[in-house]
């Protein structure tokens, strides 16, 4: 998939189409995934600014195996969003998700300036969450981000979150101008939205992981040239542990 596809070129809205024919067994670092070929996503007020949050509306969502048709929307996470996020990670990945090599990354950092994400009900409960961190590739290497957690509510089914949250955050990265997007996950899920792990043989994860599922995804053609080394993190560091940003 072309990143064009993702980049609003001084528009102020535009309507993205949810990926459709997700399935669960390629879910990637304990991805919840839904579908939903109804379902649009519309970006409103994407504006120059790099402070700037777009908000993301949702419409009805198809119901599947007899739930209630649903409208979401994806706003930037708030103050007083941390607990709902973390009870929802628990629920979707469990209790080893804090074991993974990816976390090490994520410990004692805030997220990439404006790139965390929630996705809210009707009612304003939190039934999605993705993440982008900086991080550099190598000693002295490029800055990249990386994605992680990304999880939707077990219970929601075939509602298209998952998608829309993706496609939401590599948006705003590349309006960001943040060149490339890396994660550890399946590469039959994620290759839908063009990561791949042909850039990242020269890479390597800060603890135990499967190389295969080191992907990454270039906003800007070239950004991985010659990126080689460890990962590590680059992030703005946690001070006092701010309770509205657990890593």
């Amino acid at each position: 998939m072309d990143i064009a596809d993702f980049i609003v070129e001084g528009a102020a809205r535009r309507v993205i189409s949810p990926l459709e024919g997700e399935v669960a067994a390629q879910r990637p670092e304990g991805v919840v995934s839904h579908r939903s070929p109804a379902a649009s996503l519309v970006v409103e007020g994407a504006g120059a600014s790099r402070a700037a949050t777009p908000s993301v509306a949702f419409g009805d969502i198809s119901p599947s195996r007899g739930e209630i048709a649903r409208a979401f929307v994806i706003v930037g996470e708030g103050v007083g969003d941390a607990a709902a996020r973390e009870a929802l990670l628990d629920r979707a990945m469990g209790p080893k998700r804090k074991k993974k090599s990816s976390e090490k990354l994520r410990r004692g950092r805030r997220p990439s300036e404006g790139l965390a994400f929630v996705a809210r009900d009707v009612s304003g409960g939190v039934v999605g969450t993705v993440r982008l961190w900086d991080v550099r590739l190598g000693e002295g290497g490029p800055a990249a981000l990386l994605l992680g957690p990304l999880a939707v509510e077990p219970g929601l089914k075939s509602g298209g979150i998952g998608s829309a949250l993706m496609r939401h955050a590599f948006a705003e990265a590349a309006r960001l101008g943040h060149g490339s997007i890396l994660l550890v996950g399946d590469a039959p899920y994620y290759g839908r939205f063009g990561f791949s792990a042909d850039r990242t043989g020269a890479l390597a994860m800060p603890g135990p992981y499967e190389r295969h599922r080191l992907l990454a995804l270039e906003l800007k053609e070239g950004a991985l040239d010659g990126a080689k080394g460890t990962i590590k993190a680059a992030g703005r560091k946690i001070k006092g542990q701010a309770p509205d940003f657990v890593a």
